[in-house]
């Protein structure tokens, strides 16, 4: 997956389309990459879009940690999406799920967020 594949900005919402491995070095480029995006663009939410993600470290946690921290600041939140067998055994042991929101798809997600910014 190409870089510039790698996020969608939809007004306050950042979508990352996690690649098919999340390991160490993959995080650290989503690392940087995300924390250039919140400075430079006011982002709210992230959608973590598990659709090609086959496989995840305790890096790749610690990267969707690390927003979760950013957007709660900000009074966001953090979704992830499209989250196959394998993914959800691993949010669910790591605790992620009781952070973030999940939601069958990204389509879903921005109504949920669009439903929430109404209030």
């Amino acid at each position: 997956m190409k870089e510039n594949e790698l996020y969608e900005l939809t007004g306050e919402t950042l979508i990352v389309n996690l690649p098919e491995e999340l390991d160490h070095h993959v995080a650290l480029t989503l690392r940087q990459q995300t924390d250039y995006l919140f400075v430079s663009k006011r982002i709210r939410n992230v959608i973590f879009n598990y659709e090609n993600t086959s496989f995840m470290d305790s890096s790749g946690i610690g990267l969707i940690m690390g927003r979760y921290r950013e957007v709660r600041y900000l009074k966001g939140n953090i979704y992830l999406v499209n989250i196959n067998p394998k993914m959800k055994r691993i949010i669910e042991i790591s605790g992620l799920c009781k952070v973030a929101k999940k939601t069958e798809n990204v389509v879903s997600a921005l109504e949920e967020i669009a439903e929430v910014s109404k209030v």
